[in-house]
């Protein structure tokens, strides 16, 4: 549970060192296993390594920027909706696995920074232009991930405050 805990946004990354792509798929893999409203499998996943790609998608957005000091990048893709069970869910479904990935990676000593794409459409639209997602289909989230520059970077920040805990009301 520490890795819960401990997650945090990592912005700038080793850039000498490469997360390998089998852990990259098993990243994904931790994704996939985020609960999905009626098991409708709703998202798909790009593992970008491509240093052109990953800077065309620098800048979609101010926040994206943080690729620029990465080199590898997990692209969240939401399903075609018509084909889906409970299309109104799926941003659940695709936000599920993303904390999944994020939690994963702290566990295993990579950084990660989730860059929200989703549901701002011109960014939707720039991120499918450039990783060629079609067909319905739309990229929802960018994840960063790499090994950080700096040492102890995973640490309990102390978040937590018992006075945003209720109990039976509001």
């Amino acid at each position: 549970m520490d890795a819960i805990r401990n997650r945090r946004s990592i912005r700038e990354f080793d850039l000498t060192r490469k997360i390998s792509y089998e852990t990259l798929v098993d990243l994904c893999s931790y994704g996939e296993a985020a609960p999905s409203a009626r098991n409708q499998r709703s998202r798909e996943y790009i593992i970008i390594d491509d240093e052109n790609i990953i800077n065309n998608l620098s800048t979609v957005s101010k926040g994206s920027m943080v690729l620029t000091k990465c080199n590898t990048v997990i692209a969240l893709v939401g399903c075609k909706k018509e084909d889906l069970s409970t299309p109104h869910m799926q941003s659940q479904d695709l936000s599920c696995a993303v904390e999944n990935i994020l939690i994963a990676a702290t566990s295993l000593g990579i950084g990660s920074c989730y860059i929200g794409i989703h549901p701002l459409e011109d960014r939707i639209d720039l991120c499918d232009q450039i990783l060629n997602v079609n067909n319905g289909a739309h990229t929802f989230a960018l994840i960063a991930l790499g090994y950080p520059v700096e040492d102890d970077v995973f640490y309990d920040k102390k978040k937590f405050n018992s006075s945003f805990v209720h109990h039976n009301r509001y």
